[in-house]
C-alpha cells in the first residue's frame, strides 16, 4: 500500500485546511478520533492518501468526507 511517512505527509497537509478537533469516532475526539478511524477504515485511507497524491500533484480533487462532518 503507501509508507508511513506518505500517510502522515497527507494528514499533515491535511490539517493545514481542515479543522479536525469537533470529530469524533469510537469515544474518541480530535486528532486521536481521526487516527483511528483511518486505522479502521482502510478503503477510506486509501481514497484520502490518493486525494492527497492527487492534490499535491497538481489535480483538482476532493478530500473524502469525514462520517461526522457529511
Amino acid at each position: 500500500m503507501f509508507t508511513n511517512a506518505t500517510i502522515r505527509n497527507a494528514v499533515d497537509y491535511y490539517l493545514q485546511s481542515h479543522d479536525i478537533d469537533d470529530f469524533k469516532y469510537d469515544g474518541l475526539t480530535g486528532f486521536d478520533a481521526f487516527n483511528l478511524f483511518m486505522v479502521y477504515n482502510e478503503a477510506w485511507e486509501l481514497e484520502f492518501v490518493c486525494s492527497y497524491l492527487d492534490i499535491i500533484n497538481g489535480i483538482n480533487t476532493p478530500w473524502p468526507k469525514l462520517p461526522a462532518l457529511v
